[in-house]
């Protein structure tokens, strides 16, 4: 795992500035992306995995770069957090029960939330290999979930955002490394 890290890091340092897209285990990351008109810049990537099998390649992508979780939490402007799937198929409720697991160790009782619960419900099939699932953060306060490009659904909910955003990088991430990668500290 240590040399799929230093790898990154190389790419990193290699790769021009004015390079479009860097390749993250066979997806492509670009640099950035608009986002209600603003445009992002990659703050950082990471491989999801649960034991031993590469589920997806988490990036993040802000308005300025960081490496602390807090900042990434409290800041209220626009945010993407782009989930590229790897696996063959991840199932909607493996999906749901995970992010229900982050809730539940970073928000306390928000998964049992009627705003969770409808997040949920955007979820109505499985995803494969080659998915691209979105969750667009914005400044009112709105989480809008795309798949694939289509729009499944937005909810507007400041708890909802803070505690999607504390199941990536809050004191207990579903997953340490991904975190890391996606703050940019590989």
């Amino acid at each position: 795992m240590n040399l799929i890290r230093v790898m990154m890091v190389v790419v990193f340092l290699v790769l021009p500035v004015s390079a479009q897209a860097l390749s993250a285990y066979g997806i492509q990351v670009e640099n950035t992306v608009v986002v209600n008109g603003q445009t992002l810049q990659l703050n950082g990537f990471g491989l999801r995995s649960k034991w031993f099998v590469r589920v997806y390649v988490g990036s993040l992508y802000l308005n300025r770069q960081t490496g602390n979780g807090m900042e990434v939490i409290n800041n209220q402007g626009e945010k993407l957090i782009r989930l590229s799937f790897l696996h063959s198929r991840v199932t909607r409720n493996k999906i749901i029960e995970a992010i229900n697991e982050g809730f539940a160790r970073n928000a306390g009782r928000f998964a049992d939330s009627a705003d969770a619960q409808r997040f949920h419900n955007l979820f109505v099939k499985d995803f494969f290999r080659g998915d691209v699932l979105d969750l667009v953060f914005s400044s009112d306060g709105s989480v809008t979930v795309k798949l694939n490009n289509a729009v499944l659904g937005t909810i507007e909910s400041r708890p909802l955002q803070s505690a999607l955003l504390k199941t990536f990088f809050g004191m207990y991430p579903a997953d340490e490394a991904l975190k890391a990668g996606m703050l940019g500290r590989l």
